[in-house]
């Protein structure tokens, strides 16, 4: 990973090699102990390569402004966000705020 790259994982398997991710200056996920057991950090937890201290911080913490995200140009930034809905449900509440405040969409019923 150079220096400055963000890489985001979105799924749940292992999606890039060992090294990119012992490489990151920070880890950042959605859920730490969720992500420690699933997808791209399981493996290197299993074998005790990575735990809860090599995660920075978590998507919340971030955007509640507990932890700083970038703090220099060069940082490396590995997210894994493993989807654990919160993040879908902020994301989409945004979406239909934004919506109604442009006066756009439409409503329906789903049954």
């Amino acid at each position: 990973m150079k220096p400055g790259t963000s890489v985001f994982l979105l799924g749940s398997y292992q999606e890039c090699e060992d090294a990119l991710i012992l490489s990151a200056d920070k880890i950042i996920v959605d859920h730490v102990q969720q992500t420690l057991h699933r997808g791209a950090l399981r493996e290197l937890s299993e074998s005790g390569k990575i735990s809860e201290s090599n995660i920075y911080a978590t998507i919340g913490e971030i955007a509640a402004g507990k932890k700083k995200g970038r703090t220099s140009k060069s940082e490396r930034i590995l997210c894994v966000p493993i989807g654990i809905g919160a993040l879908d449900v902020a994301v989409a509440t945004v979406a239909y705020q934004r919506a109604l405040e442009k006066g756009i969409g439409s409503k329906f019923t789903f049954i």
